[in-house]
């Protein structure tokens, strides 16, 4: 079996008629906007097939996009042969780019089976079978054994798939469904994932060894916005009460070990963390002791006490994220969050560099309820405060928007009009076709009553300019870092603008400005980058960059032939 993730849009290298803009992506973590990472729980998936026997390969198309502009993915397909090709629907940034590179990889090998799974998949499952490139659609949080199940079958040269459950597929002539019964109430994707193959990867100042630990499916919390909260996987996994879903704890400290001693050059982020208990937190943090890992980053969704602090800064260089999504407790109540005021966090902060704890990360989000233009430049306001209060401390506020969708399957996009959103895609093909709109605020699927989609785009724009200026003029980040993303989001904001005026005159982009865009998504897909550091980063080294397809073969496909 191959597992083949797709960039966000397929033919991304040819178009000259949607920019891939600064921010369309958040730039909230080190991708780009083709959104080149692939979901953690395909190395269970992998792992899980290779328990049972099969060869299972993941191939990052993305990645390998990116870093070879050359490459002829065509080619590439047509020498990966494999009766079973997997693509995951995970979440929606893929719709577009996997469903085109599925009608490829259907076209030039056309008796292999095609199958899509993920959250988004489940959720559009009974419309994304209806592609005629796809077969199945395996639905489910934890597919391990009906994909096992659908690789045995596919093998012995069968088609019959009745008694493999949580399948919709394609047979005798309509689509057959073998029901949802498949929902592992404990050990979720129990198999230890090997992270070996990562361990020789160099370590250079600007591609660094990171890694990922998720030791849950679900969530504890209910945030409004996320397609994995608990509202969210009552909605589409049909789970009843029982939200949160635990890998075995020891599976997990297994995966640690995989590194070896490279796990002293190794970074952590710890997914979901904020759902785990005390007592597996603090085993989880023993093992990272015990195994040297250099630095681990963790997600809390509460301000973490103090005994947990103590641990962390002992065990690590470890690293707080919050995410209070807004200054103002309304709104952050509101997106699911508000469990602290601002006030009890600045009180929080000393203790937790105090303990031992080497910095403290505050998300901020736009494109919650309640939150208007001047609320967001209240919230950069109140960044500044915080960057004044602990200058010279390692305390970084940050802040993005929510793109390019608001997750379907939330309690906001499920129940618009009660949390004040109105919902511009509703369907697996809507969202399809606005992966390729011009314009990033045409792709959102969403809009509040206090900021439309344009007005999101803008404000966006506007705040983050002002938190740079300001994180250069407090010395947050030097004055070479703070010039060029200044430079980037004026050079954007021009192009944005310059394509929209064009479009509302005539529906057209004239010859100029298409190749105004094309050197500028060539420049700006040329590196990864976010926020946290930003500065442009070259292909490679990242724990989802390809590791399957080799240099000779790259080199071979990237010639014209």
């Amino acid at each position: 079996m191959f597992l083949l993730h797709a960039p966000s849009v397929y033919d991304f290298r040819d178009r000259d008629d949607i920019l891939f803009a600064y921010l369309s992506d958040s730039d909230s973590v080190n991708v780009t906007s083709v959104y080149e990472m692939y979901p953690i729980g395909w190395f269970s998936i992998k792992q899980q097939l290779a328990d049972h026997d099969f060869d299972c390969q993941i191939v990052n198309i993305a990645s390998l996009m990116l870093k070879h502009p050359d490459l002829d993915v065509e080619r590439l397909i047509e020498r990966l042969e494999a009766p079973v090709f997997g693509f995951d629907l995970h979440w929606m940034t893929q719709c577009n780019g996997a469903i085109e590179l599925a009608e490829v990889v259907k076209r030039i090998h056309p008796e292999s089976l095609i199958v899509f799974g993920g959250i988004s998949a489940t959720y559009f499952a009974r419309e994304l079978i209806q592609y005629p490139q796809v077969d199945v659609v395996v639905q489910g949080y934890d597919t391990l054994a009906p994909i096992t199940q659908l690789v045995e079958a596919v093998v012995r040269g069968g088609r019959d798939f009745s008694s493999i459950p949580n399948l919709l597929y394609k047979g005798n002539d309509r689509v057959e469904t073998t029901g949802f019964s498949h929902k592992p109430a404990t050990d979720y994707n129990n198999v230890r994932n090997d992270w070996s193959y990562y361990q020789n990867t160099p370590v250079t100042p600007l591609a660094s060894k990171l890694i990922m630990t998720l030791p849950n499916t679900g969530c504890a919390h209910d945030c409004g916005w996320c397609g994995g909260s608990r509202f969210a996987y009552r909605n589409i996994m049909e789970v009843g009460t029982k939200t949160l879903v635990q890998k075995d704890n020891d599976l997990i400290v297994e995966e640690l070990k995989t590194m070896g001693e490279a796990a002293k050059h190794t970074s952590i982020y710890a997914l979901q963390c904020y759902s785990e208990g005390k007592a597996r937190m603090h085993t989880y943090l023993d093992a990272v002791h015990d195994l040297g890992y250099r630095s681990v980053f963790f997600e809390q969704f509460n301000l973490t006490p103090h005994d947990t602090l103590k641990k962390m800064g002992t065990s690590t260089d470890s690293y707080i994220m919050l995410s209070p999504e807004s200054h103002d407790p309304k709104i952050s109540r509101a997106a699911g969050r508000g469990t602290y005021t601002m006030a009890e966090m600045e009180e929080w902060i000393p203790r937790a560099l105090d303990a031992g704890v080497k910095g403290v990360m505050i998300w901020f989000f736009i494109g919650m309820p309640y939150q208007d233009r001047q609320s967001v430049r209240d919230t950069v306001t109140y960044s500044e405060h915080l960057i004044r209060k602990f200058a010279g401390q390692p305390v970084l506020p940050l802040i993005c928007p929510m793109v390019p969708f608001l997750d379907p399957g939330c309690r906001f996009f499920e129940e618009p009009d009660k949390h004040g959103y109105r919902i511009h895609h509703r369907t697996l093909e809507e969202h399809r076709q606005a992966m390729v709109e011009p314009l990033w605020y045409r792709r959102l699927n969403y809009e509040t009553k206090w900021l439309s989609r344009r007005g999101i785009q803008d404000v966006s724009y506007e705040a983050i300019e002002r938190l740079v200026s300001i994180k250069g003029e407090h010395g947050v980040l030097s004055s070479v870092f703070c010039e060029a993303v200044l430079k980037t989001i004026d050079q954007t904001k021009r192009l944005l603008a310059e394509m929209d005026h064009a479009l509302s005159l005539d529906g057209r982009l004239p010859a100029t400005l298409r190749d105004e865009m094309r050197a500028y998504n060539r420049k700006i897909l040329a590196y990864s980058s976010d926020q946290i550091l930003p500065i442009p980063r070259p292909f490679g080294g990242r724990w989802f960059d390809d590791v399957t397809v080799p240099e000779e073969m790259i080199r071979e496909l990237s010639m014209t032939p």
